[in-house]
């Protein structure tokens, strides 16, 4: 159970109600929508923010996908895993290519360009300042607006992993497990 309360739709103002029926399904919200929905305004502010990241990060969708999975991975948030393994499923990414993440390093089924992304992010978790290597490896890969998108993707999926833990915000259905097993 969340620290905080799940709001209900007649916890949020008139004017946000929009808000709540665009991410609702069947008239509920993802738990971690319930938790935020106790500030509807900065809820909002953060579906903008994600929004925009997700749409415009410099990433397609299958290697933006693997992008946060990566970042869920190395935060260790059970929610973020859960729910972009979903996701992330439903772009075309296979459970392979998921449970390859956990070995990236070593593993085929990864491209140069997606192994330089992960080499930055798992940089990126780990310090704020990732070394000059990594980001011309980076850098050989990507051009300078898919690297500003990429470091706020990250940060972005960084700072709801914070959110979740502290929250402590359960998943839906049982969790499917960093090794897609229930």
């Amino acid at each position: 159970m969340s620290r905080l309360p799940l709001a209900t739709r007649s916890n949020v103002p008139e004017d946000l109600l929009y808000v709540w029926d665009r991410t609702a399904t069947d008239g509920r919200v993802p738990n971690i929508f319930g938790v935020m929905a106790n500030n509807p305004k900065v809820w909002r502010s953060y579906l903008r923010l994600g929004n925009g990241l997700w749409a415009d990060c410099g990433l397609d969708t299958p290697t933006r996908e693997l992008a946060i999975l990566r970042t869920a991975l190395l935060a260790l948030s059970p929610y973020e895993w859960h729910q972009h393994v979903r996701i992330g499923r439903g772009v075309g990414l296979t459970d392979e290519q998921i449970l390859g993440l956990h070995q990236w390093k070593t593993s085929p089924l990864f491209s140069d360009a997606e192994k330089a992304l992960f080499e930055y992010i798992d940089a990126l978790a780990a310090s704020d300042h990732p070394p000059a290597e990594v980001h011309n490896a980076l850098a050989a890969h990507y051009p300078a607006a898919a690297i500003v998108g990429i470091n706020l993707l990250a940060g972005f999926y960084l700072m709801t992993a914070r959110f979740l833990a502290a929250m402590e915000v359960e998943t839906e259905e049982p969790f499917i497990g960093w090794h897609l097993k229930r």
